[in-house]
């Protein structure tokens, strides 16, 4: 299967390429505020590093909203103690007769006996999860009978750390995410297990391969490759496959059962096709808690009865997978949740040529060099960009530093690029009037020594980081570069043996003895 980019959002084609999991959310909800024309500071909090818990704020000049992660501060802190809480997560929702899954919360104090006497009693299947985890870390789902269970608890509270859990009673059905703001569900993701579908002719092996390619060209999913193991070679003896087997044309065969191995799973998108019903049931999820304005609510639903339970509510949750599914079009949620913070900016048009880096932001925080990081307003005067490919002698000359000055003095943003073709590249975006003077400049004014031969100049429409930067040449031909002198110090080192052994043999052959001995007589070996 191939992820198809048209199904995501135009504006959001251009990304810094390493921005994924939580800085995905926090970026790209900080990005639609900044585009809008919103003032955007990052602002560490106290012994934390940038991640999950560092703050952005966005401000029109009159007010100003907070958000960590995906979670603004109209979200109280009453809201997010119990959301943090699942027991009382649950009790919430219970006396708003919020359907939940049937089970009970444990903790600390109580003995295991205890714990696996109310498993019995419930009955099986069940799942077993910790009060306080998030991210699915420490659920185990689907356990069949009491032996399972025994090793599950083990697992939780002894392997994993987990002191207080909660059992419930297993739901079959899809696990969907819901993304509520306010009164209205504006994204739901269904998250399938692990999957390839066959196309007659390769493995499942050949498939996962495939597959794994495609996830790494997804923000979200990249550093999650789903990974061969026994538990999937288990797994497929139970229909009667291995990793060899070639699946039909269009035969989807799932690698893992349904809530397992949590990161493997496909986000596909569903928001059309989730029911009314369903949709309430999620609001009212919502509505449950209080001070709780926007979040996620994850859903246990048989799709065949239309049943759904609400089995977790996030009030930080990650948003990408809405943004950016396998399957199904995109949902534009930082729209959502700006507009819900900034009603005013609704109309306001989005400036989608501009984006800014995340490194030097990320790079500040990580090393504890600030405490406040205010990103540069995007341009609000009218822009035009030209990317200009100049042929002549410009390294080592200091032209980059040249370049450099007459950026900052005309306000350009862009970059300059030294091709693997001995060409050079400069991308610039600013005012009419500026992109002019700079023309003028590169084409009659450059530093003596530099040797500017031609200049070809296009216009540019793709997006342009604020700022200007020095690219490097491609990664790969710094590697191919790299990859080759190797090869050609190990092809040195082995003439250098060759010839070595040659010396030797020479050197021990009687011809060199004699000549030796020759030399000698003969007055000597300076005198050969």
């Amino acid at each position: 299967m191939k992820i198809d980019p048209n199904n995501w959002l135009s504006h959001l084609k251009h990304l810094p390429e390493d921005i994924s999991n939580y800085k995905t959310c926090t970026y790209l909800i900080a990005l639609e505020g900044w585009r809008r024309g919103l003032k955007l500071k990052f602002h560490m909090k106290p012994s934390t590093a940038i991640g999950p818990s560092a703050r952005f704020s966005l401000s029109d000049g009159k007010k100003q909203h907070f958000f960590t992660v995906s979670r603004g501060d109209k979200v109280t802190n009453e809201a997010i103690r119990i959301c943090s809480n699942k027991p009382l997560t649950y009790k919430y929702l219970s006396k708003n007769n919020v359907p939940i899954p049937e089970g009970k919360s444990f903790d600390a104090k109580t003995s295991n006996e205890e714990i696996i006497s109310y498993a019995e009693q419930i009955g099986f299947p069940l799942v077993l999860k910790p009060s306080d985890g998030s991210s699915g870390r420490g659920v185990i789902t689907n356990i069949k009978n009491i032996e399972q269970f025994k090793e599950a608890l083990a697992e939780v509270k002894e392997n994993q750390g987990f002191k207080s859990v909660i059992v419930e009673r297993f739901i079959v059905g899809e696990d969907y995410r819901v993304y509520v703001v306010g009164d209205r569900v504006v994204a739901a993701t269904r998250r399938t297990a692990a999957n390839v579908i066959g196309d007659g002719k390769r493995t499942i092996e050949e498939l996962i391969e495939i597959k794994n390619k495609e996830r790494r060209k997804n923000p979200f999913i990249k550093n999650r490759s789903i990974k061969i193991n026994r538990d999937m070679i288990d797994w497929l003896k139970k229909s009667n496959k291995t990793l060899s087997t070639v699946p039909e044309k269009g035969e989807r065969v799932f690698l893992r059962r349904q809530g397992a191995y949590l990161k493997e799973r496909d986000p596909v998108d569903i928001t059309d096709e989730m029911s009314d019903h369903l949709k309430a049931i999620a609001v009212k999820a919502m509505k449950s808690i209080p001070g709780l304005t926007h979040c996620d609510v994850d859903m246990l639903v048989n799709e065949k009865t239309g049943e759904g339970y609400v089995n977790e509510i996030n009030s930080r949750p990650q948003i990408s997978n809405h943004l950016f599914p396998l399957e199904g079009l995109a949902r534009d949620v930082p729209k959502e949740i700006i507009d819900f913070y900034f009603p005013e900016t609704k109309k306001t048009p989005r400036n989608d040529f501009f984006y800014f880096d995340f490194n030097p932001v990320y790079d500040a925080f990580r090393n504890r060099n600030v405490k406040e990081l205010t990103i540069p307003d995007i341009p609000t005067e009218p822009q035009i960009a030209r990317r200009f490919r100049l042929s002549g002698n410009l390294r080592g000359v200091n032209y980059e530093r040249w370049i450099r000055r007459h950026v900052i003095r005309l306000q350009l943003n862009g970059y300059l690029k030294h091709l693997k073709n001995g060409k050079t590249s400069i991308v610039v975006s600013g005012t009419p009037e500026n992109i002019d003077s700079f023309r003028n400049i590169i084409t009659n004014q450059a530093p003596k020594k530099a040797k500017v031969t031609r200049i070809i100049e296009k216009s540019w429409d793709k997006p342009i980081k604020i700022g200007f930067e020095f690219k490097k040449t491609h990664p790969d031909s710094d590697f191919k570069q790299l990859e080759a002198a190797k090869n050609e110090i190990k092809k040195l080192k082995k003439e250098k043996q060759t010839y070595e052994n040659e010396l030797k043999n020479i050197m021990n052959s009687k011809t060199w003895k004699w000549a030796k001995r020759i030399q000698k007589i003969s007055g000597g070996e300076n005198s050969y």
